[in-house]
């Protein structure tokens, strides 16, 4: 697994989700979509939840739960 998505679920596990601009932001990722993608392909339940705030349309990705093993 690679440093960014290390620190992204180790942020996943600790906050109640992440938005790519906070990826950008807290975790300096770039490409949010593509690391969630790479979670769940190592077995981690990601869900991604769409919101609308004023006219600004997101995603923000909540780790539900830890892949182990």
């Amino acid at each position: 697994m690679g440093r960014q998505n290390r620190n992204l679920l180790a942020y996943l596990e600790t906050h109640d989700g992440i938005s790519t601009l906070e990826a950008m932001r807290e975790l300096s990722i770039c490409r949010l979509s593509e690391r969630v993608r790479e979670l769940e392909c190592a077995g981690h339940i990601i869900e991604h939840e769409r919101d609308a705030s004023l006219n600004a349309h997101f995603v923000r990705y909540k780790l539900l739960r830890v892949a182990y093993g």
